[in-house]
């Protein structure tokens, strides 16, 4: 009887493991309303990157380097590896490599900084509707058309990839 019971407790402790094993790394989809979620808050890391700050305002330094000016990031941003750190939490890291670049941050005397430019988003990334484009097992392609504070709409391409258990978009002004 103590075999029998070993062997159904062995089987049962069976069971638990492997549906927990095969449930934690089967690939998720990503639904539409998820996607919309992600670029918004892709969108909301973008302006927050391309400003110098994420909280609150500080006063950023200017300068001159190389004829171009520059303000250096407030210091939650202040190097690389903090923006990375920040900007990975919804882009890819091919993303933030290539936009880095393409916005030409720099680090100068020991402090990140970026080019000086205006802006700020005037997407309502969360009113944004959505159709799907491409699919694969770990690359979502999707339309967006997504409404302004001005009641237009404009259009625009977001591919999301698959890192680990999570959806990144694959782009960093994808979603400016």
């Amino acid at each position: 009887m103590k075999k029998f019971s070993v062997i159904i407790l062995s089987f049962i402790l069976f069971c638990t493991i492997s549906t927990g094993v095969s449930a934690h790394t089967s690939t998720q989809n990503l639904s539409n309303a998820n996607a919309i979620k992600i670029a918004n808050n892709a969108s909301d890391h973008f302006w927050n990157a391309l400003h110098g700050y994420k909280n609150t305002s500080c006063t950023q330094k200017t300068f001159t380097y190389k004829g171009s000016q520059y303000s250096y990031l407030c210091k939650e941003f202040n190097t690389r590896d903090k923006l990375d750190t920040y900007l990975s939490e919804t882009f890819t890291n091919n993303a933030i490599r290539k936009g880095l670049n393409k916005y030409h941050y720099i680090t100068y005397k020991g402090k990140l900084a970026r080019a000086v430019g205006d802006g700020g988003s005037m997407l309502t990334w969360s009113k944004a509707k959505v159709k799907l484009v491409y699919q694969r097992t770990n690359v979502r392609s999707y339309n967006f058309t997504v409404p302004t504070v001005e009641g237009d709409s404009v259009k625009r391409n977001v591919t999301f990839y698959k890192s680990g258990s999570e959806w990144k978009v694959n782009q960093l002004d994808a979603v400016q």
